[in-house]
């Protein structure tokens, strides 16, 4: 059960302060959280809400700074659906949460979120990294070699995962962040905050239908199964396939096992499509 706890420890930014912004919350009987909740936007279409799950981390994470009762206490708190404050999660930002077991971590182990606790981070051990480790003060003095485990670590969190990377640092996110991974199984109108740096794993006989183009946007779509699988996007954009500008509101597809393209806002008017290796994406029409 999540408790009242700001994780915050310090900020390396220059005048050490962390940087916070204003979220909208659902009314408190619909949606409690306590201070420092990792929680997640747009999950709950236009609200913040805590973490519950390890996939949660294909939202945008921010972390609560200010508590959203479930009932008015004796003080009069307010409960109502409104606007608190939360932390972005800028990268040079440091908190402080615990591990989901004691490990004897280095400066830039990586973790991800863990299912059911708002409040605890899990080793990734190949899962997407949210955030990665970045004190090293538990470690040997003098002639000592053993790294001493510990229970709670200082996070740093990954502008790929984080509500400031989505909303600040865009063009800012690539390098050793690396990819969400999203899978795709039925037909899927995917949000805005899905289409920046992210791999979908696509099966079954399916359309994904992208929103309105936005600068930066930069998708990878696989084809895991050889399924009739179409990408769409908004009626007034296009996509650019193989030299070829397509009519506004055309859908690509492919039905080849393996094959690839990747999606890359070109301008306002909508995106280039770069196939890989084999059977190009092909126009299927309206």
């Amino acid at each position: 059960m999540a408790v009242n706890k700001d994780p915050f420890v310090r900020s390396m930014r220059k005048n050490g302060t962390p940087h916070t912004f204003k979220g909208l919350v659902q009314a408190g009987a619909t949606q409690a959280i306590k201070i420092g909740e990792i929680c997640t936007w747009n999950e709950t279409t236009g609200y913040f809400i805590p973490v519950d799950a390890v996939a949660d981390s294909r939202y945008p994470l921010a972390i609560s700074r200010e508590e959203q009762k479930a009932a008015v206490g004796r003080s009069g708190e307010l409960n109502a659906a409104r606007y608190i404050e939360f932390y972005s999660c800028h990268p040079e930002d440091v908190f402080e949460f615990a591990l989901a077991a004691a490990a004897a971590v280095i400066p830039g182990d990586p973790y991800t979120l863990t299912a059911s606790d708002s409040q605890k981070l899990t080793a990734a051990a190949g899962a997407f990294p949210v955030a990665f480790i970045v004190d090293d003060d538990h470690f040997p003095q003098e002639t000592n070699t053993t790294i001493r485990s510990i229970s709670y670590g200082s996070f740093a969190f990954n502008p790929v995962a984080s509500y400031w990377g989505y909303r600040w640092g865009k063009g800012q996110t690539g390098g050793s962040g690396g990819r969400r991974v999203i899978t795709i199984t039925s037909d899927e109108t995917i949000t805005e905050n899905d289409c920046y740096n992210t791999l979908f794993l696509v099966s079954g006989a399916t359309t994904i239908i992208i929103p309105t183009v936005k600068p930066g946007m930069d998708m990878l779509v696989l084809n895991t199964d050889g399924n009739d699988e179409y990408i769409d996007c908004n009626s007034s954009d296009r996509f650019r396939t193989v030299g070829a500008v397509l009519t506004a509101g055309h859908r690509i597809t492919n039905t080849t096992i393996g094959n690839w393209c990747h999606i890359l806002t070109e301008d306002a008017d909508g995106f280039v499509v770069i196939s890989g290796a084999g059977t190009e994406w092909a126009t299927a029409g309206s």
